[in-house]
């Protein structure tokens, strides 16, 4: 009975370790899929999007440059070339709505 309960439990933390590695690895790659998805301007305008996403958007944008840089592959870096394109909208979106609120503040 203790061989049993030694193997189940074994198994059950095998599968555990496969699950986090699987979750992990698929999180990442439809955050990209996600990420290039938001930054097709046929599709989405960042004039429609909230300051917070926006905010989200470049955050998620600078994590993906680095970790690719990272990873050191020309192949891969000339397939997230669209990064430095879609955060220059980004935060010329984010510098435009700041302008724009000092603009509106009432002179005393």
């Amino acid at each position: 009975m203790d061989r049993v309960v030694k193997f189940s439990g074994a198994v059950l933390w095998s599968m555990v370790f496969m699950t986090a590695a699987f979750s992990y690895t698929a999180i990442n790659y439809t955050n990209n899929l996600k990420l290039e998805d938001l930054c097709n301007e046929d599709e989405h305008s960042p004039q429609k999007m909230l300051d917070s996403e926006l905010v989200q958007l470049l955050s998620d944008l600078n994590e993906l440059r680095v970790s690719s840089k990272d990873k050191d592959s020309t192949r891969r870096s000339n397939d997230l070339k669209w990064i430095n394109s879609c955060a220059g909208w980004v935060m010329v979106e984010m510098k435009s709505r700041v302008f724009e609120k000092k603009l509106q503040k009432p002179q005393e």
